[in-house]
């Protein structure tokens, strides 16, 4: 991970989806720098760490709105919940100059340090990326892993919704994180399901000790994971159906899937601005 003083970079908190953000002067104009000008401004193809972080990247290249993922360890000291962003880099000459400006994804930091962003870009070229967050104090610095990608293709656009939801194996789901035995990774807390395998209707019930972060009288709720690709993006769908933590921290919610089919469920609940969640898959016959 990189550490840049936020000033030095010219950081700017617009938001930024497929453009440069407007300014009353004109600005310079944005260059594309090859792979290894890129490199030498401090964005090279396998992403920057230190601090104790670590950051992997699925790959360099990549078509416009191909998934993307990036995960490791955030630096030692970031507190759990902590809010990543990707920024994308807009050069200003082939020696460094430019700045980073926000793209409207992020990820939180899991409870153990850990974090997984899967994103999609749909700005053709090869530009540096960087994911981090601003630290707070008088002099706020920027925490970053720097890294560049090639996007590929020609489109301006996201991928109109698909009319049929994507349907994943058991297998794809254990990948994407939904694993049979409950996958408390991040979730700080204990997780039982009494059985991954039911007739449809049949009653199942997923039970355990909620995390510190989740006080006694929250409410838990229930999510099915709806995939938009097979590779393990797509998002939650809450489902209505809900427990409450006990004053012992405990819980215990007992339901029932009247459909046939292998599916991801989460169960959740919001802390601040991170989503602290444990994942399982389950099977309806």
């Amino acid at each position: 991970m990189k550490i840049r003083v936020i000033a030095a970079i010219g950081f700017s908190s617009a938001l930024l989806v497929s453009g440069v953000a407007g300014s009353a002067q004109a600005a310079p104009p944005i260059l594309q720098l090859t792979s290894q000008q890129l490199t030498d401004s401090g964005f090279p193809k396998k992403p920057t760490t230190g601090g104790g972080g670590s950051a992997t990247l699925s790959t360099n290249t990549a078509a416009v709105w191909e998934d993307i993922t990036i995960s490791g360890q955030a630096p030692t000291g970031t507190k759990p919940g902590e809010l990543l962003t990707l920024y994308r880099y807009y050069p200003t000459s082939t020696t460094g100059d430019g700045e980073i400006k926000p793209l409207n994804i992020t990820t939180p930091v899991g409870a153990k340090g850990d974090y997984t962003l899967h994103f999609q870009l749909g700005y053709p070229g090869t530009y540096g990326y960087a994911l981090g967050y601003e630290t707070t104090g008088p002099s706020p610095e920027m925490l970053e892993f720097t890294f560049q990608i090639t996007t590929t293709g020609t489109a301006s656009n996201p991928p109109a919704p698909r009319n049929t939801a994507v349907s994943l194996t058991a297998k794809q789901l254990t990948k994407a994180g939904f694993t049979k035995t409950p996958n408390v990774i991040g979730w700080g807390g204990t997780a039982d399901l009494s059985a991954s395998r039911v007739k449809a209707g049949a009653p199942v019930t997923i039970s355990g000790t909620a995390p510190a972060e989740i006080k006694p009288g929250s409410l838990l709720n229930l999510a099915r994971f709806v995939p938009s690709d097979k590779k393990g993006s797509g998002h939650m769908s809450p489902l209505n159906i809900v427990t409450r933590v006990n004053s012992d921290q405990t819980y215990s919610l007992t339901f029932e899937i009247n459909e046939q089919g292998v599916y991801g469920y989460n169960l959740y609940q919001f802390v601040g601005e991170e989503t602290i969640s444990v994942e399982f898959q389950l099977r309806t016959t």
